[in-house]
């Protein structure tokens, strides 16, 4: 973290989504292995999913039209992919949390450094407490990005590309239905990330003042009462719980309509699967239980990337109005 006792720092809408989703990434440094290990076990974990379902596609496609049951070979297959898949879930889950929470533990040591050689001044004309609330909060906030996002990112690249080559194989159409739907899904959390920054910015503002005024009230409450002005100070707090109030519900509407938005898109890109297949069918490159196997396939791999666009989203939410940020070094 640079010097805190900086009085200009960027602003959040000054800082790029990219570039704020960058700044979080040195932290990760100093745990190589644990971040490998998560990336395998994200990797594993999304892997026997796509896997699972295109087999279990073509399971009931060969027995539906085809007529005939499945093998003990594919019974046992399944049976495996299922258990892989509860195993890596649970894996993938106690590796990143355990790795999220030691990369927020070296970021509050980092802050309260920070914020110890600020006090009692101000930064970029912030006081210190509404600092402190708001880049403490930043700090916990980060938990999603490292625990919920780094891995899942790399992850579903993978298993998209993997299954982006398997689709060209088989049935180039459907992967042209849904390769422009997952460009769209991965290109949405960055949509008006000034916008969102500045939602963000006032959300965290009026979060930070709430705490830092209250605290100052029942700190200051004494003199308050001899003065006569608690009434007065009730008045002010309401109207910062009311300036809260409005600045969560400007995000949460953004917000639902993005996952509105992203829900078009998945609509779309079934939609666009069914119509290929059934071209593809009735031309005769797909053939019997595959058809099904080839639409489980485009969608399974699309899956994930929906996931990450939505875990993204959060975290872009989290981190382009950063605390951290503002105190100017963001997590260096």
């Amino acid at each position: 973290m640079t010097n805190a006792t900086a009085t200009t720092a960027p602003s959040a809408a000054d800082v790029p989504a990219r570039g704020a989703l960058r700044a979080l990434l040195p932290a990760l440094a100093a745990h190589r292995a644990m971040t490998a290990r998560t990336c395998a076990a994200a990797l594993l974990e999304q892997g026997s999913l796509v896997a699972l379902v295109t087999l279990a596609a073509h399971t009931v496609g060969t027995a539906v039209i085809e007529g005939r049951a499945p093998s003990t070979v594919t019974v046992t297959a399944l049976v495996a992919l299922v258990l892989v898949r509860a195993l890596t879930t649970w894996r993938e889950m106690d590796l990143s949390h355990d790795l999220a929470y030691r990369v927020l533990a070296v970021l509050r040591v980092r802050v309260f450094d920070g914020l110890a050689r600020s006090a009692p001044a101000r930064i970029a004309g912030r006081r210190s407490g509404d600092l402190a609330a708001t880049a403490l909060a930043d700090v916990e906030a980060l938990e999603f990005f490292y625990a919920h996002t780094t891995a899942q990112l790399l992850a579903s690249g993978t298993i998209f590309t993997g299954g982006s080559l398997g689709l060209a194989v088989v049935e180039p159409w459907l992967l042209a239905a849904v390769l422009p739907v997952a460009a769209l899904l991965a290109a949405a959390p960055f949509a008006d990330a000034r916008g969102r920054a500045e939602r963000g910015g006032r959300t965290r503002t009026a979060a930070a003042r709430l705490s830092a005024d209250t605290v100052e009230t029942v700190d200051g409450l004494r003199v308050l009462l001899a003065f006569g002005r608690l009434a007065e100070r009730r008045r002010m707090l309401a109207e910062r719980g009311r300036q809260v109030g409005d600045a969560q519900r400007a995000e949460a509407t953004w917000e639902a309509v993005a996952a509105a938005v992203r829900d078009l898109l998945i609509v779309a890109a079934v939609l666009g699967v069914v119509a290929a297949a059934a071209q593809s069918v009735t031309s005769g490159r797909l053939h019997g239980a595959w058809a099904p196997a080839a639409m489980a396939l485009a969608l399974s791999v699309l899956g994930p990337v929906a996931e990450s666009a939505r875990a993204l989203s959060q975290a872009v939410d989290h981190t382009t109005d950063s605390g951290l940020l503002c105190l100017g070094g963001g997590t260096g």
